[in-house]
């Protein structure tokens, strides 16, 4: 069974996400934002591969779904790794011509 492991950083992009929500929208959006990020990255212990490759070597990337983040993602036998949650009109990686 493949689990779910949240990095620090990943935490601190979630919560640094729904501040946004709560201060630019409502706790109910807030709420909503936060249920849908659980869930889609939920849905990746039956279904990993959903996932394309990384612009980092190492990494995959799950874009949800109708939301403007990207998952960043490694993927392990038995467990992903969520790394960071970033804003799909960001430039990642930081020193990335993209």
């Amino acid at each position: 069974m493949v689990s779910i492991y949240w990095t620090d950083e990943a935490e601190q992009d979630l919560e640094s996400i729904l501040d946004y929500y709560l201060e630019n929208a409502s706790f109910r959006v807030a709420e909503l934002v936060y249920a849908r990020i659980k869930e889609q990255v939920e849905g990746l212990v039956t279904f990993p591969e959903r996932t394309r490759s990384g612009r980092v070597s190492g990494t995959r990337e799950y874009v949800f779904n109708k939301l403007p983040y990207i998952a960043i993602v490694s993927i392990e036998s038995d467990t992903v790794k969520v790394l960071n949650i970033v804003h799909s009109a960001k430039k990642y990686p930081a020193n990335s011509s993209i």
